[in-house]
C-alpha cells in the first residue's frame, strides 16, 4: 500500500509538472505572438494575446510582465484608461521590480491628471508620490501638478500655495519659473469680486495680478512666457478700466504674442469703449 501511494504521488506530480510546463510553453507562445502583433500596430489583438499569458502565467514573470505591456498598450494607443489604470495597480501588486513599480505609479498619475483629468485622485496620487520619494527628479513636476489641480478644481488659494512651495524649494528649476508665471495667471483667473486672503481691501486681485506677472518678469526675462505674462498685465489694466495703458500693452505685443488676431479684437474693443466716454488714444 505505501508503494502504491508514493508511486501514484509521483505520477500526479509529473502530470502537474508536465501542465504547468505545457502553460508556460504556451504563455511565452502568447507572448510572442503579441510583440509581433504589437509591432504591426494591432494594438487590440495585441492586449488579447497579452491577456491570454496573464491567464497562463498569472504569477509569473510572462505574466506580470505581460500585464504590464498590455496596461501600456491600452493607455498609449487604446484609450482604455480605466483598464490600463486596473492593469497598472495589479502590477504594482505582484512586481518584484521597483523601478518597474515606480514607472507603473506614475503612469498612473499621468492618466488620472491628463487624460480623465479626475484632479482630486490625481492630488492625493501625487502627494503619495512625493511621499514615497520626496528627494525624485520628478517631484517638482508632481508638485506643479497638485498645484493645477487645484486650479481645475477652482481652489484658488490652495492652488497658489503650491506654487510658492515649488518656487522655495526648487527655485532653479524649469518648474520654479511655470509656477511663478501661474501665481499671476491664477489671480487673473480669480478676477475682480472674488474674495482672496491675498488681496488687501481696498486693492483689486486685478492689481495683485499685474504685481505677480511684474515679478516674474523680472525673474525670468528671457522666458518663454514673457508675451502671456504681458498678456496678462494687459488684460488686468483693461478689467482695471486703465484703457489707455491697456491699449498701449496690446499694442506693444502685436509682434510678439502667438494670436494675432486676438491682440486686434482687444484693440477694437478698447477704441470702442474709450469712444464711447468720449476719449480718444494717445
Amino acid at each position: 500500500m505505501i508503494f502504491s501511494y508514493f508511486s501514484i504521488l509521483s505520477i500526479v506530480l509529473t502530470m502537474v509538472g508536465m501542465n504547468i510546463a505545457c502553460s508556460v510553453d504556451s504563455a511565452r507562445n502568447h507572448y510572442v505572438l503579441a510583440e509581433k502583433l504589437w509591432t504591426n500596430r494591432k494594438y487590440s489583438a495585441a492586449v488579447s494575446e497579452f491577456e491570454k499569458v496573464m491567464s497562463k502565467d498569472p504569477r509569473g514573470k510572462l505574466g506580470s510582465q505581460a500585464m504590464y505591456r498590455s496596461a501600456m498598450t491600452q493607455f498609449l494607443f487604446l484609450k482604455q484608461y480605466g483598464d490600463a489604470v486596473r492593469k497598472f495597480r495589479n502590477y504594482i501588486q505582484v512586481s518584484d521590480d521597483p523601478q518597474s513599480v515606480w514607472d507603473a505609479q506614475v503612469q498612473i498619475g499621468e492618466i488620472l491628471y491628463s487624460k480623465i483629468e479626475e484632479y482630486d485622485q490625481a492630488i492625493l496620487h501625487y502627494r503619495a508620490l512625493l511621499k514615497q520619494r520626496p528627494e525624485s527628479p520628478e517631484s517638482p513636476e508632481f508638485l506643479f501638478r497638485i498645484g493645477k489641480s487645484h486650479f481645475f478644481l477652482f481652489q484658488f488659494h490652495e492652488a497658489i500655495e503650491i506654487y510658492r512651495e515649488i518656487i522655495k524649494k526648487f527655485p532653479q528649476s524649469l518648474w520654479s519659473e511655470k509656477a511663478s508665471f501661474e501665481i499671476g495667471a491664477t489671480f487673473l483667473t480669480q478676477g475682480e469680486g472674488h474674495s482672496s486672503a491675498e488681496v488687501d481691501s481696498d486693492d483689486s486681485v486685478y492689481q495683485v495680478a499685474i504685481d505677480a506677472f511684474g515679478q516674474f518678469l523680472k525673474l525670468y526675462p528671457t522666458s518663454e512666457l514673457v508675451a502671456e505674462a504681458r498678456f496678462g498685465i494687459a488684460c488686468c489694466l483693461e478689467e482695471l478700466d486703465r484703457l489707455q495703458e491697456a491699449y498701449q500693452a496690446f499694442a506693444e505685443l502685436k509682434r510678439s504674442y502667438s494670436s494675432a488676431g486676438v491682440i486686434s479684437v482687444k484693440l477694437g474693443r478698447i477704441r470702442e469703449r474709450m469712444s464711447q466716454k468720449g476719449k480718444f488714444i494717445r
